[in-house]
């Protein structure tokens, strides 16, 4: 199934580059390929048109680090897709990929901190469930509550998308962070299970699943229309929880002394937590 990872995802940078991109002739005559041949993806990384072909097909094995490298030059990959290029291409870890997810537990101690924080917080899983949440995170949205799923939320939700300023790029964005903080766990049937949900009842979902493009996680902005407290600028960070690699402790602050702190600070009212 890894290997069906990695041919997926080199036959969709393959078919997002035209031979302009790269430097190569357009060719007198109509091409009958999305993006480019494999045979110039091949003379490119300078390996085999065969041995590539292998690769897109999840026959290739594991491809060394040179050719990962040759091959993230040839489809003008940056760092980011570089680094899930390879991961998904890494010998498998003791992850029984096979394996649904059971239920997940958050540590206690995490469980406290995310009902003292005075700020939106709450802890996802490694499908992106709703672990655990505060009250400040259901009233910035109630999809933010202990078994939602934020992909479901935010692709099939109606106040959802009206959450959110700019929605269309948030969601590419939301699938590109799916798609590096996954990586080769997109393999579990749990997982896929969810991507076919999804796919098959959001159009843009699908769409942007299938791009396969992928973005690190680092601080971010939420730009909110939030219906009581009107327009939020709101920092999201994500930050790993020790010894759970798979879940996050999401957190929404403003920036100190803002407009935005003082119309959150209403939202959250007294308790503030």
């Amino acid at each position: 199934m890894a290997d069906d990872l990695l041919a997926g995802y080199l036959r969709a940078r393959r078919a997002r580059l035209r031979p302009g991109d790269v430097g190569l002739p357009g060719g007198a005559g109509r091409r009958r390929v999305t993006g480019l041949r494999r045979e110039e993806v091949a003379l490119l990384a300078g390996i085999s048109a065969d041995y590539y072909l292998r690769l897109e097909q999840g026959r290739g094995g594991t491809p060394s680090h040179q050719v990962l490298q040759a091959l993230a030059r040839a489809l003008r990959l940056d760092d980011a897709a570089t680094a899930y290029l390879t991961s998904l291409a890494a010998p498998a870890a003791s992850e029984d990929t096979a394996t649904p997810a059971t239920g997940e537990h958050v540590p206690p101690s995490v469980e406290n901190l995310v009902r003292l924080l005075p700020l939106p917080a709450f802890v996802t899983g490694r499908n992106f469930d709703v672990l655990t949440a505060n009250r400040g995170a259901s009233l910035i949205s109630p999809e933010l509550s202990t078994g939602k799923n934020r992909l479901r939320s935010f692709f099939l939700v109606g106040s959802e998308k009206d959450l959110y300023r700019d929605w269309p790029a948030t969601a590419a964005r939301f699938v590109a962070v799916v798609r590096d903080t996954v990586g080769r766990g997109a393999a579990r049937p749990d997982f896929l299970e969810l991507v076919a949900e999804l796919s098959e009842r959001s159009a843009v979902f699908r769409q942007l699943w299938d791009r396969h493009d992928v973005v690190t996680r680092d601080t971010e902005l939420a730009l909110l229309r939030h219906p009581v407290a009107g327009p939020l600028r709101l920092h999201l960070e994500r930050l790993t929880i020790a010894g759970m690699p798979e879940q996050a402790l999401v957190i929404y602050h403003p920036t100190a002394g803002s407009d935005d702190a003082r119309r959150l600070a209403d939202l959250l009212g007294p308790a503030g937590s």
